[in-house]
């Protein structure tokens, strides 16, 4: 597996959230326990709010066994002595034995049988949640493990509550479920805080900004920024990923660096879509609990702007070679970093925010510049007067070290405590 640097990793939510929202807007995807389900040609769909899915494909993955009576187009499902019964055509069913009244009937569309996959999935002993960002059901079974353990903090001061959830924007099928910690903390939010609320994004705007932001307008094109062997590299990618070779001429050099991101991390089976963010901000949603940026996408951008043309061409030699780095970065995969999460670990979490280092210039815009900003609002919220509870939920590398969140709290006289 070529290695993604963590470099990399504190890159993905810009463009990663962007092209997740264009994608989402087309399509439901169904996955369990981190896993997609694949239902080939027959699609999932949305009838009055409930989710309809092809029947045999879900119920195979579920471990249901099956019993079909044609006469009266009822289908009977059992595993491990809970059960369930539907009928086409019908809102009345049965879930482990008590009558039921569905909420839209389970029907036959071109000799598919589709049912709602909520009634369905509870029945056996799922946990069901929906991202309406993602147009993504997930489900869990309680069978899992205890949970990725990940990093988290929690703040208390006049009545407030802040809890800190360091996140990782791009994950894998692996990184689910999240211990119950986790999420007894987001239900116990009133607000929860992300870098950015992609729940007010309006594609059309945000296609016009990363155009008027990611774009020459001088007349040069990528090749008068960068050197001719950088150009040739990123040229031969192109080539080497099927795209024309022109393809980023356009557009500035970190922006095409987060797009030959992307097509690694897509290589790599790494999904957007599946982050701890858009994860959280799904369940927001759901739970018709307000969400709260801290940032925005004009600021953020800002950053990647204001690198000069020398710094972004190493970004792009860096995604391109990651040996470019230096060696304790260079190292750092993207299975390490999965891994450190999946751990808890604070040490390698210190020792990846160390790795981010390599340039002072990268670190101030990256790292220094918005955990002072992000600081000042949690502060903000901790010092109210409104006694509420928030879950702040930002990338893992803002909270370590001694430019981090915690240690910026922690001078700031407030007593942080991990979770």
């Amino acid at each position: 597996m070529k290695k993604i640097s963590a470099v990399l990793l504190s890159l993905f939510l810009l463009t990663s959230a962007f092209s997740s929202v264009h994608a989402s807007e087309t399509s439901i995807s169904v996955g369990l326990n981190g896993e997609q389900i694949e239902f080939s040609n027959s699609v999932p769909f949305i009838e009055n709010g409930v989710t309809l899915v092809p029947m045999r494909p879900l119920l195979e993955k579920l471990g249901v066994q099956v019993e079909w009576d044609e006469p009266t187009g009822t289908v009977s499902g059992s595993k491990e002595g809970l059960s369930l019964s539907l009928k086409m055509g019908s809102t009345s069913a049965t879930a482990n034995g008590k009558a039921v009244t569905l909420e839209v009937e389970p029907k036959l569309i071109q000799n598919v049988t589709y049912v709602p996959v909520r009634f369905v999935a509870e029945t056996v002993g799922y946990q069901v949640d929906w991202n309406p960002t993602m147009r993504q059901v997930t489900l869990n079974s309680g069978q899992q493990s205890e949970g990725s353990k990940g990093f988290l903090w929690k703040v208390e001061n006049k009545g407030n509550t802040v809890y800190l959830l360091g996140t990782i924007h791009t994950v894998d099928k692996t990184i689910y479920p999240l211990r119950h910690e986790i999420e007894d903390a987001f239900n116990a939010a009133d607000y929860l805080g992300v870098e950015i609320d992609f729940a007010k994004v309006v594609p059309d705007e945000l296609t016009k900004l990363i155009t008027d932001v990611s774009t020459y307008k001088d007349g040069t094109t990528l090749k008068d920024h960068i050197s001719a062997p950088t150009y040739n590299k990123v040229t031969a990618f192109l080539k080497e990923n099927g795209l024309p070779e022109n393809s980023f001429d356009n557009i500035k050099a970190w922006y095409a660096q987060q797009q030959m991101g992307n097509i690694l991390a897509a290589k790599q089976e790494l999904n957007e879509g599946m982050g701890i963010d858009m994860y959280l901000m799904g369940k927001a949603i759901q739970a018709k609990k307000p969400i709260v940026g801290l940032e925005t996408f004009e600021s953020q951008f800002e950053v990647f702007n204001n690198f000069a043309d020398s710094l972004q061409e190493k970004l792009l030699l860096q995604t391109l070679d990651p040996s470019t780095l230096p060696p304790s970065a260079a190292e750092m995969s993207m299975d390490e970093i999965l891994r450190i999460w999946k751990d808890g670990d604070d040490k390698a979490l210190l020792d990846m925010v160390k790795t981010l280092q390599w340039d002072d210039d990268y670190f101030k815009g990256m790292q220094i510049d918005r955990n002072a900003a992000m600081a000042e609002k949690i502060k903000g919220f901790l010092n109210s007067n409104n006694k509420e509870t928030y879950m702040i939920a930002v990338g893992a590398s803002h909270y370590a070290g001694d430019f981090g969140l915690v240690t910026l709290l922690e001078k700031a006289g407030f007593k942080v405590d991990k979770q």
